[in-house]
């Protein structure tokens, strides 16, 4: 271990005051003392006599969220009392990333507006460059990478319909389960399986999670299930296919194609056509019983038809994770 000044020349920033800053054409990140955001409060203008901090230093919050560090990726200046550590010798981004980690596991030795880092920050004691652990060098810094890549590199027209279906034609529904006498966990347990629920967007219809043997195995339901929202104070008729096995509550209504071989990106398209019919419902008219089922849809009964679905769905964004 030794003195975090051995390892980084310490600064104390550029001391400014966000209320004094201008951002009418904004390009520099503006460092404060905040635990969130990589530390960025917000974004102003350049100074003509304040020359930026280049990208690549390390800001210490000395008050607030107290030893809060974090890489910086772009030109900035800092608040009162934040310190800029510049490395003495050249560092890779993991190395960097690394003492970000172990000057903030110090926080519990300061607090805001009581035992501040202003003093002591440069004598904190840190691993050195020779302790840092081996496998800090194979992280992956960059694991989204390539996520946001279509499959396909082409453009393709919406799929032409050539005749329409009622819902109930295309697929058989099944209703969930209410929550009565389930014993629910708000964090993921041994044996148990998500318990989904009505919600505007995908990742919010995590309810909880529920025992596996507490329901019926006819009630659990694979990974790639296609699910539309039957009632939801607004989230009605919005549909999505599953990313793990999963139960229904009972404002869920499960759809299972009829054509047991639907691919999992005609289902994506068929949440979608679901979803563009929410504007037939309201908080008083749901789409339950007979509205849900009478929903027409388009319908496909040729393999080509799935085959250039599933090609269009391959063209668009994200679509290189499927």
């Amino acid at each position: 271990m030794v003195e975090l000044q051995e390892i980084f020349d310490v600064s104390y920033g550029s001391k400014l005051d966000l209320n004094k800053m201008s951002s009418f054409n904004p390009t520099i990140n503006f460092v404060g003392r905040s635990g969130k955001n990589n530390g960025v409060t917000a974004s102003v203008d350049l100074l003509k006599n304040t020359k930026p901090y280049p990208a690549g230093l390390l800001t210490v919050a000395l008050g607030g969220s107290v030893l809060s560090t974090f890489l910086q990726n772009k030109p900035f200046y800092t608040a009162q009392n934040v310190a800029v550590l510049n490395p003495k010798t050249e560092m890779t981004e993991q190395q960097k990333l690394f003492y970000c980690a172990a000057i903030f596991a110090n926080a519990y030795r300061f607090s805001a507006c009581g035992r501040e880092a202003n003093r002591t920050l440069r004598q904190l004691f840190v691993p050195s460059l020779d302790e840092i652990p081996s496998w800090v060098e194979s992280v992956n810094l960059n694991p989204s990478a390539g996520v946001t890549e279509p499959k396909l590199k082409e453009s393709l027209d919406l799929p032409v319909v050539r005749q329409s279906k009622r819902l109930d034609e295309i697929f058989t529904i099944q209703n969930g389960i209410a929550a009565t006498k389930l014993k629910e966990f708000e964090q993921r347990q041994k044996d148990t399986v998500v318990y989904i629920r009505p919600a505007s967007t995908q990742a919010r219809t995590l309810r909880s999670y529920i025992a596996r043997d507490s329901v019926d195995e006819k009630h659990i339901f694979p990974c790639h299930t296609l699910f539309t929202s039957t009632n939801g104070e607004g989230s009605h008729t919005y549909s999505y296919v599953s990313t793990c096995e999963f139960v229904a509550n009972s404002d869920v209504a499960v759809l299972t194609p009829i054509q047991s071989d639907m691919p999992i990106e005609v289902k994506l398209y068929y949440a979608k056509c679901i979803t563009a019919n929410r504007y037939l419902f309201s908080y008083g008219r749901k789409p339950k019983g007979e509205k849900l089922k009478s929903i027409m849809l388009p319908y496909f009964d040729q393999q080509e038809d799935f085959d250039y679905i599933c090609r269009f769905i391959h063209t668009l964004l994200f679509s290189n994770n499927l």
